[in-house]
């Protein structure tokens, strides 16, 4: 492999703000480390946000020097579009970092050509990137058809321990499910309530679950989506709050007493999954439902698997990443494995699920 070049696909879609902290830059750059010196080009592929082609602001530079001081390895930037300068731009050996592969017409809608064109850059497809598994595109699913083409240990890492969440798996199993809408986590309730013990609700699918319950939450967000949950809050391992946090005619977290409810439950836990934030955990009042959650996940001896950006957020914040048996990198993908949906990425790499 040494005189061979290695395509690698890796999450970056990381803010500027996030970037020095960010666990998508920590992982992806564990990912180059494991290729370094394996092959004699290593050439990343990944992207940020959902530019309308060239948006400077959604530039890979910045992705490429916080690469380099994670990794501690040179990691060259290579900023042009064009095919055959970026040819020419990585003949040397090395580790490149391409253009936001959002910004090349054909990425998004998986056009043969570009796909054959990335593929034309290596020798072996690497892909490591778990959190677009859930899209169709040519640097994930297109370029497979052109390229042997393996799983990084990341994306084998996510499958393995998202999948003992499907499985006969140890009990008590609590599932904590936030965020802002239930049509998102939708899905993973109806696929866990058979065979979870508890499923407790917080932030916008607590809302909904309140409503469906006949509670007046006024203007709080999840109330348009409460007949999502009419049928299912039913069922007595649905644990919606009993008391919150709130400002005018919203509510804006759980309350002490919820806090108090959801921990009993999390400690009786032998396996627990963590999605989306119980409040608006981004200002520091209605932060606490979250962070106390976060601990009490934290301090449990369970498997414990907590998933999506704004959770995995939380706990960087709070310094407790490496209390927790597995952290996903995935949101939307996280969310569709665990819902029982075929990953096109996963399909394209001929994993089962």
């Amino acid at each position: 492999m040494k005189n061979k070049t290695a395509i690698l696909r890796v999450n970056l879609d990381v803010t500027d703000r996030e970037i020095k902290s960010s666990l998508r830059i920590k992982t992806a750059a564990k990912s180059i480390t494991s290729l370094k010196g394996k092959y004699e080009r290593v050439i990343i592929l990944g992207h940020r946000g959902r530019p309308k082609g060239y948006e400077k602001p959604l530039s890979m530079k910045k992705i490429a020097e916080a690469l380099a001081e994670v990794s501690g390895a040179k990691i060259v930037f290579v900023p042009s579009m064009e095919k055959e300068k970026i040819k020419e731009a990585v003949s040397e050996k090395g580790i490149y970092l391409l253009e936001n592969m959002r910004f090349f017409e054909g990425e998004a809608e998986n056009a043969p050509q570009f796909a054959k064109f990335l593929a034309s850059l290596g020798d072996i497809f690497v892909n490591d990137d778990f959190a677009t598994a859930h899209r169709k595109s040519a640097s994930n699913v297109g370029i497979t058809k052109y390229l042997p083409s393996v799983a990084g240990e990341l994306l084998k890492a996510e499958i393995k321990n998202l999948s003992k969440l499907m499985k006969a798996t140890k009990h008590p199993y609590v599932v904590v499910i936030g965020g802002a809408k239930v049509s998102d986590k939708l899905g993973v309730i109806k696929k866990l309530l058979p065979l979870a013990d508890k499923i407790l609700l917080g932030g916008g699918p607590g809302n909904a679950a309140l409503t469906a319950q006949g509670i007046d939450v006024k203007d709080s967000i999840g109330l348009e989506e409460a007949d999502l949950l009419k049928t299912l809050i039913k069922s007595k391992k649905i644990l919606a709050p009993i008391d919150f946090r709130v400002q005018g005619d919203r509510i804006l977290d759980i309350g002490p007493n919820t806090e108090e409810l959801f921990i009993e439950e999390i400690r009786k836990a032998k396996t627990l999954l963590w999605a989306g934030p119980m409040g608006l955990f981004e200002k520091a009042k209605f932060a606490k439902g979250s962070r106390i959650i976060a601990e009490a996940i934290a301090e449990s001896n369970a498997f414990s698997v907590v998933g999506g950006g704004e959770t995995t957020d939380i706990i960087q914040k709070i310094g407790s990443a490496n209390k927790f048996s597995f952290v996903s990198t995935g949101g939307g993908a996280m969310l569709d494995f665990l819902s029982g949906k075929k990953l096109p990425a996963l399909q394209a790499l001929k994993i089962n699920q």
